[in-house]
């Protein structure tokens, strides 16, 4: 697919080529919705404006001259285990989209109990339906929430199921304050948090009757988060 700006409106992209006049409009459709803005064709060449490449959940910015779609970096991952899922891959503070949900993830915090012996981190998630469904994320194939430390060892959140089983309408949200806590041994060498996965399996909603799609078929999350995204 070529990408290409257009020479007198630099918020559009070239999104398909169709052999067709130029000055024509379509109406625009992003994940079954009207979108304000149409595409044109200038020249054989159709171009959607940037605020729905944006609704697909990718992001954009713009400095001096140049255009960057996605996070600007290269998807990163280590060798082996759950790091080498396919997934939509951002920074903290990155919105990632899959056509269901909307995941960010705000902040991640040192935490402690029993008086300093057991340590972890507290992760801040905002999760919201981007669906027309109501809709709970272990039904439509969310499976984990697993937080990755820069040794690569990993850790499950002992709070999970708020997220998991919270029932949200369209458009609606909430923000997740997930605990993940190291054994005691292991709290005494914990090292600094680097990823956190979210795994999710789209045969688990086909199956379930939600009416509901994801717009990717690697629709599981992994958020790196040494990379903080400024506002």
């Amino acid at each position: 697919m070529k990408l290409a700006l257009f020479p007198t409106a630099p918020a559009l992209l070239t999104l398909v080529l169709f052999p067709v006049a130029a000055a024509q409009n379509y109406s625009l459709i992003v994940n079954g919705q009207v979108a304000p803005a149409q595409a044109i064709v200038v020249k054989g060449q159709t171009y959607v404006p940037l605020s729905a490449i944006n609704l697909l959940g990718i992001p954009s910015s713009l400095k001096g001259s140049t255009l960057t779609l996605g996070t600007g970096a290269a998807p990163t991952t280590s060798p082996g285990g759950a790091n080498q899922r396919a997934s939509l891959e951002g920074c903290l503070g990155d919105t990632l989209f899959n056509g269901v949900w909307r995941m960010t993830v705000r902040s991640v915090k040192p935490i402690s109990r029993y008086n300093g012996q057991q340590r972890g981190y507290a992760v801040s998630v905002e999760w919201k339906n981007g669906s027309t469904a109501t809709a709970d994320a272990l039904n439509t194939g969310v499976k984990s929430l697993q937080l990755v430390l820069q040794d690569g060892s990993t850790l499950d959140s002992e709070n999970g199921q708020q997220l998991l089983y919270r029932k949200l309408a369209q458009g609606a949200g909430n923000t997740f304050t997930l605990e993940y806590y190291a054994d005691s041994a292991q709290s005494t060498r914990l090292t600094p948090a680097d990823k956190l996965l979210v795994e999710i399996d789209p045969a688990v909603l086909r199956n379930t009757g939600v009416k509901a799609t994801y717009s990717t078929s690697m629709p599981s999350f992994r958020v790196r988060l040494n990379c903080p995204r400024s506002v």
